[in-house]
């Protein structure tokens, strides 16, 4: 029950609506889970399913600053990408660096090592592997070029496909480095952060197809008052049994409040499965 507070606040003209993205098949399997809260006007709770769906994926994808810049990239890496999967990196040598204005050599270069890579795979029967490839360029600033052309890869790690063929479709052009996808907690998230970390040199992000995005449940714009995201941002961020309250069966990595552009609220409180204890009455999923 919502008390006189909570009522007032949700009668003011804004709601908070909560947001899932579940990353996994569903709410009981999934290994990662991101929850938005975020302040909407009455004619947006009021929204057919598919604006609400419009909606909730351009909260995912828009950058508020650079921390919000590989979000959905974030999502869409523990969506898709396991820990046996490779981290890649492609560089270049000074023989065959792209001119520092030829962005579009760089991203053909990319492109060439892929049909190079799957070739390499026909013959051996194997299946083409999924991938996520951040391409990041040299920038001028302030007079000088800034940075160096080179491409962050997540890929798949398909069944016959070994690092050195990875490594090999690179050849020819500089280094290429293959290892392991290290994919604890945090470890996405800072994988992430880092591929997008220099503002002054260029960068965007494509992927291959078949990659699954988040599922997104019908919102919920109910599950908290205004005054209660309030005091939640104030009081509750690193409250763990909070969370595992809320959300049974996953615990707290960590919250991220933002105050938007627009003067409102934006809560994004990422989870992860418990590794023990995990509840066994799936019934009780929120």
């Amino acid at each position: 029950m919502y008390g006189k507070e909570d009522v007032e606040s949700m009668t003011a003209g804004f709601r908070v609506r909560e947001q899932k993205f579940i990353c996994g098949k569903d709410y009981a399997t999934a290994d990662t889970m991101q929850v938005d809260f975020f302040e909407i006007t009455e004619q947006q709770h009021k929204a057919s399913t598919r604006k609400k769906k419009e909606l909730a994926s351009s909260i995912a994808k828009e950058a508020y600053n650079l921390r919000k810049s590989g979000r959905y990239l974030e999502l869409l890496v523990q969506r898709n990408f396991h820990k046996s999967d490779y981290s890649v990196t492609y560089t270049y040598d000074d023989e065959h660096r792209p001119d520092p204005a030829d962005t579009k050599r760089v991203d053909k270069d990319f492109s060439a090592a892929m049909k190079k890579l799957y070739r390499m795979c026909d013959k051996k029967g194997i299946r083409h592997p999924k991938w996520i490839v951040v391409h990041e360029y040299s920038t001028y600033v302030d007079g000088v070029w800034v940075g160096k052309h080179h491409h962050h890869v997540i890929m798949q790690r398909v069944y016959g496909l070994t690092r050195e063929m990875v490594e090999e479709a690179w050849s020819g052009r500089g280094m290429a480095r293959c290892e392991p996808l290290h994919f604890d907690h945090g470890y996405i998230t800072s994988l992430a952060k880092y591929i997008m970390k220099n503002v002054r040199c260029k960068r965007h992000w494509r992927q291959s197809r078949g990659l699954k995005p988040p599922k997104m449940p019908r919102p919920n714009d109910g599950k908290m008052s205004r005054t209660k995201l309030k005091d939640v941002c104030e009081n509750r961020l690193e409250d763990r049994a909070f969370w595992e309250k809320m959300y049974p069966g996953y615990t707290l990595h960590y919250c991220e409040p933002i105050i938007t552009g627009n003067n409102t609220r934006h809560l994004i409180v990422r989870l992860y499965r418990k590794e023990t204890g995990m509840q066994q009455n799936r019934r009780n999923r929120p």
